[in-house]
């Protein structure tokens, strides 16, 4: 097994007990199997998280993917299963690990819908896309 390229920063877990996921999301950081991928190339401008439901919006606002989510905040790592309902993804279910830390999110899943992940460090059998998300109003502020 080769050592792991550069990857993700580790996240920590959410503090203060309860995890909200609830909310307006943009990327700030992404890798594929531990390489950067430019924020400008993803195809997400916004992640969209609210009542069990989620939606990617592009960079003009349109919604070109959505569906539901589950999150189990026992696990460790935290899972969340991202299930597909409109768009290039309906029909699909992403099995991913959740860590959040204030404003700050880290999903992690294998691209290629199989198993979860057990980190967000490179895996040489999944090809995984990790992504940290900010807060919106967060970084608003910020």
């Amino acid at each position: 097994r080769a050592a792991p390229g550069p990857g993700p920063p580790p996240a920590r877990a959410g503090s203060r007990g309860g995890v909200s996921l609830e909310g307006h999301w943009v990327p700030v950081g992404a890798w594929v199997a531990g390489e950067v991928v430019p924020i400008a190339e993803l195809r997400v401008a916004r992640l969209v998280l609210a009542a069990g439901a989620w939606r990617i919006e592009d960079k003009s606002r349109c919604v070109v993917d959505r569906g539901d989510y589950v999150l189990d905040a026992t696990a460790c790592p935290k899972s969340l299963d991202l299930i597909g309902r409109d768009g290039p993804n309906a029909g699909r279910t992403f099995r991913a690990i959740v860590e959040v830390d204030g404003d700050l999110m880290t999903v992690c899943y294998d691209l290629d819908g199989g198993e979860r992940p057990v980190s967000t460090e490179p895996q040489e059998d999944l090809l995984l896309l990790t992504i940290t998300y900010a807060r919106e109003s967060a970084r608003l502020a910020s």
